[in-house]
């Protein structure tokens, strides 16, 4: 091959000129990459709201169905019940998104149903997921065998007029909320 073919053979080849980079150069914002930054915001914010809503909707209703059980039924003195209800609001916070994810997830593969359906769906969410955490609750907060054994056989018992009913209420709260966030939003939008 001859250097004059091998020249024009090279000359064909795209070759771009070398690009200029400066070290201080901000990136240029798109409407793209500003949508995506606004949607991450508000997916982080609306996940901390969904939390806050979880952990207020499991505290509040906790709370107020252990005073008649502990203190009542299981016999527990006020300062047994305040530890275990302290604690309990520890625990709460942390497993409460975890189990509306839980029964989000249940009720997407069993589906909403009727009435009894949805009482039993609920009741299994609740069961499944709360007894052993409240037997751990129990356990931790000191009560006695006899306390912990009366306790989590009535919170069996009663599960099945605890699970739907909480459901209901995390559903109304949710509606609540969503429905004060949507008009917020339209007002801000406007």
């Amino acid at each position: 091959m001859s250097p004059q073919s091998l020249s024009q053979a090279t000359d064909a080849i795209p070759v771009s000129p070398p690009v200029l980079v400066l070290e201080d150069e901000q990136p240029v914002e798109t409407s793209q990459s500003t949508n995506a930054q606004l949607n991450e915001r508000h997916n982080r914010r609306t996940r901390r709201e969904e939390w806050l809503l979880d952990v207020f909707a499991m505290n509040s209703f906790s709370w107020a169905i252990a005073i008649p059980i502990e203190l009542l039924l299981a016999g527990m003195s006020w300062r047994e019940h305040i530890k275990v209800r302290l604690l309990a609001v520890l625990f709460n916070t942390v497993i409460a998104r975890p189990f509306s994810m839980y029964r989000n997830w249940v009720v997407s593969r069993f589906g909403r149903g009727g009435g009894l359906h949805n009482y039993a769906v609920d009741t299994f969410v609740f069961l499944s997921f709360q007894l052993p955490l409240y037997t751990l609750n129990m356990i931790l907060g000191g009560a006695s065998m006899t306390e912990i054994v009366t306790a989590c056989l009535t919170f069996v018992l009663i599960a099945g007029a605890l699970g739907r009913p909480y459901g209901m209420y995390l559903d109304c709260l949710r509606r609540l909320w969503l429905g004060r966030r949507e008009t917020s939003e339209r007002v801000s939008a406007s």
